[in-house]
């Protein structure tokens, strides 16, 4: 498994994921976006410090071939506090099978070694039971909650961050 930058070739893994109505309830996504949007995304990709955010491509090896899997962002990255927060999303014939954990991990060692980052956090939707897992087998503590803080079919529903240190 390895993470690498999106590539034009990565679109329809964008879209997938983008306008997977499953990942909507998990997320701060409005809306759906259309592939000439998601182009324009990926050929817009600037540096980390120019936008505070970067995201990768989770790949993995399937019968001698590389196949793109997920992605794994960093977003709200600030240099000056050295923090920022991540999200990661498979698609769903890959979940289950521990890539989401090697994605995170690897996300972790090039924060910390490449960006020098103290903190890493997510906010996790409380009944999001396998990212909450996710986080807290990965040494993630939850620091705080936000009640009634996402919207979810017809009700409020919390969100708890999830902070590690390092």
């Amino acid at each position: 498994m390895k993470l690498r930058p999106c590539e034009p070739e990565d679109l329809n893994l964008l879209y997938t994921i983008e306008n997977d109505p499953q990942m909507w309830d998990t997320s701060n996504a409005e809306g759906l976006y259309s592939r000439y949007a998601l182009k324009q995304y990926i050929a817009s990709a600037a540096s980390i410090y120019e936008c505070g955010e970067m995201r990768l491509v989770i790949e993995e090896s399937e019968s001698g071939k590389s196949v793109a899997v997920g992605i794994i962002d960093i977003t709200n990255f600030s240099a000056l506090h050295a923090r920022a927060e991540v999200g990661i999303a498979l698609l769903k014939e890959y979940r289950g099978r521990g890539l989401a954990t090697q994605a995170l991990q690897k996300l972790e060692q090039y924060a910390v070694e490449r960006l020098h980052i103290h903190l890493l956090y997510a906010h996790v939707v409380s009944d999001n039971i396998a990212s909450s897992k996710l986080f807290q087998k990965n040494g993630y503590n939850i620091v705080s909650k936000l009640p009634n803080w996402h919207f979810d079919k017809a009700k409020y529903v919390d969100v708890n961050i999830f902070a590690k240190f390092f």
